[in-house]
């Protein structure tokens, strides 16, 4: 059985409404930490469409499949922003908790260039390498997110035994 301090009724209450602003900072931070999950599902999401493309490219597709795999890719692009801009968010919601999130997607332009314009086996098999590079990035951030929220759910749990605790 744990012993419970005693503390007058003045710290009592400035105690548990520390442990309260706590748990709303963690909550928050655990809410942007899922909206960046979603956003780099999305962007996973239409990298796996690019790559699909991309193989088809590969086996001789042509123009119309490699508009189609930069079409996914476009759209992926567009996602990673969304991504970033969660990212950012959820880093400023972490600053009390000492985590450095980078999300970096590139997209290299050379490699569209020559997809469209030297359309031939070699550009194609750099670009689905390029694919699978930027798949591979994004799902190690997603992993790296959820690491994070799992390590904010567990001082949330912790939080909420204290508060319980002190409670009269």
């Amino acid at each position: 059985m744990t012993e419970q301090r005693y503390l007058p009724p003045a710290e009592l209450e400035a105690e548990l409404r520390k442990i309260r602003d706590q748990q709303r900072e963690l909550r928050e931070a655990i809410r942007a930490g899922e909206e960046v999950l979603v956003r780099l599902d999305g962007v996973i999401k239409l990298l796996d469409s690019a790559s699909k493309w991309g193989w088809w490219d590969v086996l001789g597709g042509g123009f119309f499949v490699t508009m189609a795999k930069y079409n996914r890719l476009d759209k992926a692009k567009v996602q990673a922003l969304k991504a970033q801009e969660a990212c950012h968010v959820f880093a400023r919601e972490l600053r009390d908790v000492k985590f450095n999130l980078k999300l970096n997607i590139d997209f290299d332009g050379f490699l569209r260039f020559a997809d469209y314009f030297f359309d031939g086996l070699f550009s194609d098999i750099a670009t689905q390498s390029r694919i699978s590079s930027m798949r591979n990035d994004v799902r190690r951030q997603r992993s790296e997110v959820e690491g994070i929220i799992g390590m904010l759910r567990w001082r949330l749990a912790q939080a909420e035994a204290e508060a319980q605790k002190l409670s009269p």
